[in-house]
């Protein structure tokens, strides 16, 4: 009886093997996919768009986001920024630089220099600099924010 079942099962083991099923994904493909999310979010930014918001952060009550204005917590935390964003800023522009990330199979962070200029009410353009940092998780959609924590480089002496 055992026999019977020996072909069908190794028939099965070589498609699987063929296919690449279960595989791991490559580490430079799974670089490419936070860097199109994280393009992503730099794009939401700037048009301060919660629909686009959506595509790149992970819509859980467990997002964890820490400011210098503030922590807030949950999908409901970030449409708050994004709303506080689109109201406070007729436009806004986020320049980056020193990128670095890392992926750990689920997980994954991003660190990132980053020089924010927007233009409130008053016509009168501020620039703010500083460092933020993502924490990714990967879903069943691809890979999210969980995490962001962001820090203002400290004034001029």
């Amino acid at each position: 009886m055992r026999k019977r079942w020996i072909v069908p099962f190794a028939g099965v083991l070589a498609f699987v093997s063929a296919t690449g099923f279960g595989r791991a994904p490559e580490p430079g493909q799974e670089r490419t996919a936070i860097e199109q999310v994280f393009e992503k979010y730099l794009q939401s930014l700037e048009a301060a768009d919660v629909a686009l918001a959506s595509e790149v952060w992970l819509q859980s009550p467990d997002v964890q986001i820490v400011t210098p204005s503030g922590r807030f917590k949950g999908w409901d935390g970030v449409k708050e920024i994004y709303a506080g964003m689109q109201k406070a800023f007729s436009t806004r522009d986020v320049e980056t630089s020193n990128v670095s990330i890392v992926v750990a199979g689920d997980a994954a962070w991003l660190v990132f220099d980053f020089v924010f200029t927007a233009k409130p009410a008053d016509g009168k353009e501020i620039t703010t600099r500083g460092w933020e940092s993502h924490g990714y998780q990967r879903t069943a959609n691809g890979w999210r924010i969980a995490h962001l924590h962001y820090s203002l480089s400290p004034p001029p002496p």
